[in-house]
């Protein structure tokens, strides 16, 4: 809770909530410690309303968040000497498989996704050089899936659930809301045309000195596009069979369209 207050005290104004309050101690009149950040009009849509006009819309916003620059990156509370020179999506994958290997070993075990891991790794590892190459950081959301985005009644697309907020590769925001590996209703289904529209309206409104090509932002988004719907699907068999899952089959199918996807976007050309 700390971490995401820190975020909305430093967001340009019309991104998402304003920072409000703060309180840590459990002894206040509620008892627990609780944040209060400003209201975000609008609505979450579903997956295909998700036109080209409001993927602009939301190429611009992202531009807008991600303006500041930082050469360090890491967590958004820490000194800055204190976070790191650079990024690593392969540590981070590496990381990510042992928690996830040592927490839930049923899940990592399982045939589908053992079958699917080394396409994983080799997908991640394939992209580590434009990682290496990467040496400006921004304020990223962290989690700007589909379900995070409210779209008033104008069009401007507003983030919320600010809890994965941190200092680090735009990319990332900018694979989450979709792409070819899609699961309604967290991500909108786009061919490579609509990513490459998507990542051009964004640089167009970056800022200039920064150096950023196109050639190098593409394959990170693509990498980070691969590493999070991997381990969403590994999130998801957790919580399959659940009650909601059992009422509403929403996750026993999520896992399912995700590798399904993984697979076909993974598979020898």
């Amino acid at each position: 809770m700390s971490n995401e207050f820190t975020a909305l005290t430093v967001l340009p104004d019309g991104i998402g909530p304003s920072a409000v309050l703060l309180e840590q101690a459990r002894d206040n009149p509620l008892g627990s410690p609780y944040m209060v950040c400003g209201y975000v009009s609008g609505r979450v849509l579903r997956p295909t309303e998700w036109n080209d006009d409001l993927l602009a819309a939301h190429a611009r916003q992202m531009s807008r968040l991600h303006t500041p620059a930082f050469d360090r990156c890491g967590d958004i509370e820490a000194p800055p000497e204190e976070r790191a020179t650079h990024l690593s999506l392969t540590r981070l994958f590496t990381t990510g498989l042992t928690w996830w290997s040592e927490t839930h070993p049923h899940v990592v075990d399982d045939p589908e996704v053992s079958r699917l891991l080394p396409r994983v790794e080799a997908f991640v590892a394939a992209a580590e050089p434009a990682f290496r190459r990467l040496e400006r950081f921004t304020l990223i959301h962290g989690d700007l899936v589909v379900p995070n985005i409210l779209v008033d009644d104008a069009g401007t697309p507003r983030y919320v659930d600010w809890e994965w907020a941190e200092i680090g590769d735009p990319a990332q925001d900018l694979a989450y809301i979709g792409g070819c590996v899609p699961a309604p209703p967290w991500y909108v289904p786009l061919d490579r045309t609509r990513i490459r529209r998507l990542l051009e309206n964004y640089l167009r409104h970056s800022p200039d000195p920064w150096g950023e090509t196109l050639g190098s932002l593409e394959t990170r988004r693509d990498a980070w596009e691969v590493y999070e719907r991997f381990f969403s699907s590994l999130h998801f068999r957790t919580r399959r069979n659940t009650p909601e899952d059992r009422q509403t089959g929403l996750y026993t199918h999520a896992v399912a369209q995700l590798t399904a996807g993984l697979r076909d976007r993974l598979a020898p050309s």
